[in-house]
């Protein structure tokens, strides 16, 4: 989550609605679009496990502790869904070549119900 949000904060989302642009908007860096997904792709399991891990060992009221994972994932979920409009919208002829790499929203949301269904 903290290696990602910067990056997702990064990316100017009203350039990308731009409707008259071919190719990313102006101010658009697509090595850091591309190195966002990458990293998320890679990591994205292993980090939401670390802080279910991190949620367990630091809350004694389970209830109150798998909220807040809840709620910390449904934010990360916003950030990537943002990422994933704003690569769309970008490259609207021909999507990018890292563009495969892309986590569909649906796992990550299914991820999340997994999550809310522990306690």
């Amino acid at each position: 989550v903290k290696a990602t949000e910067p990056i997702v904060a990064d990316i100017d989302e009203t350039a990308a609605r731009s409707k008259h642009a071919q190719g990313p908007p102006p101010g658009v860096d697509i090595a850091r679009m591309e190195q966002a997904v990458r990293v998320f792709g890679q990591s994205w399991k292993r980090e939401t496990e670390r802080l279910h891990q991190y949620v367990m060992t630091s809350f004694t009221n389970f209830s109150n502790g798998m909220e807040i994972l809840k709620q910390v994932l449904t934010q990360l979920l916003l950030y990537y869904t943002r990422l994933q409009k704003i690569i769309t919208k970008s490259f609207l002829n021909q999507p990018p070549a890292f563009a495969h790499e892309l986590v569909p929203s649906t796992t990550i949301l299914m991820e999340i119900k997994q999550y809310s269904r522990s306690f």
